[in-house]
């Protein structure tokens, strides 16, 4: 009788019980977005101080969600940091919340206005749409730079700008993995573009900007204007490698990506000493760095301080590099 009478009870208290960890768990699947706040600067608001988020729209491939971070001290001569996801891009799980959670407090830190745009592999599917640029057809026939992925950071920049009334006319970057290549490959295609700063940290394979290997490695059947690649060796570019980054998993190994290296690592090796001899051959100013952070593998967050650092000039003096020499 008493354990029929406690029943209800032990009952509603495992419910309760049920309910608050739901709840907890919905709360925590947001992450720091929880709080943001959505504007549209298409239609004149500001961007709010702390989180916030747009969307880019007048993209072919449907609207291009932005998450924003404005510092209380940032102003019209603050830098905007513009931090590019990897790979792993399943719109679902909203893994470019993990890039905003690292780079919230490096951007508060250095008094950066933050923007992490989230290209939906629903959207912009596998590399060729998002870190290849979506450049080009199958076919290797060019593509107009508005249906490019890179057009819609450049418009993502200037939205937020425009929100803020800043004065700038140039943004930095920084992206690893898949990211890293949509940087290097921008940098290359756009002459360097609208960047100020770009690091580009533990890219897996790269275009090399010459005709041995075939697009999407090199140019071979997709060139660049040779004007334009001497702007891109110009330009204020960081390579970023974790000395440790030598594990293969998930790493490509077709021919074209294989020549370049065994390693994410050995490829950045090979990839700064090639481009640094392309330069030479073209007489070209070669102003690209190539950093080490050593101990750390392909860990996003782990090489996001000292990319963060390098954004903000407050980084050592640049590594000595081969191609430098």
């Amino acid at each position: 009788m008493d354990s029929k009478s406690n029943f209800p009870t032990a009952w509603c208290s495992t419910i309760v019980r049920c309910v608050i960890s739901l709840a907890f768990i919905a709360v925590a699947s947001v992450g720091a977005n929880a709080t943001e706040r959505q504007f549209s600067p298409q239609a004149g608001e500001t961007m709010p101080v702390g989180h916030g988020s747009f969307d880019v729209d007048g993209i072919a491939r449907g609207p291009v969600t932005v998450y924003s971070y404005r510092p209380v001290s940032a102003g019209p001569e603050s830098p905007i940091w513009i931090v590019m996801p990897g790979a792993r891009r399943d719109e679902a799980r909203h893994l470019a919340f993990d890039y905003y959670d690292t780079w919230q407090p490096l951007a508060e830190k250095y008094g950066a206005i933050l923007l992490v745009p989230e290209f939906t592999s629903k959207k912009w599917p596998g590399s060729w749409a998002y870190n290849i640029g979506n450049v080009r057809s199958r076919r290797l026939e060019p593509k107009p730079w508005r249906q490019t992925s890179f057009y819609v950071v450049e418009r993502a920049f200037r939205l937020a700008a425009r929100s803020v009334d800043s004065r700038r006319r140039k943004f930095s970057m920084f992206g690893h993995g898949a990211g890293s290549q949509f940087i290097q490959r921008y940098v290359l295609h756009a002459g360097c573009g609208m960047i100020d700063r770009a690091v580009s940290a533990n890219p897996g394979w790269y275009l090399v900007p010459d005709n041995e290997f075939q697009f999407p490695f090199g140019l071979r059947g997709a060139p660049i204007p040779k004007p334009t690649i001497r702007r891109a060796f110009a330009c204020d570019f960081t390579l970023l490698l974790g000395t440790a980054d030598v594990n293969t998993a998930g790493l490509r190994v077709e021919p074209g990506a294989a020549e370049q290296g065994a390693t994410r690592y050995e490829r950045g090796l090979f990839y700064f000493d090639r481009a640094g001899q392309i330069a030479r051959r073209m007489n070209a100013p070669f102003r690209w760095h190539m950093d080490e952070v050593p101990g750390v593998g392909h860990e996003a967050d782990r090489m996001a301080p000292a990319g963060a650092a390098i954004l903000a000039g407050a980084w050592p003096q640049h590594r000595l590099t081969r191609a430098g020499e």
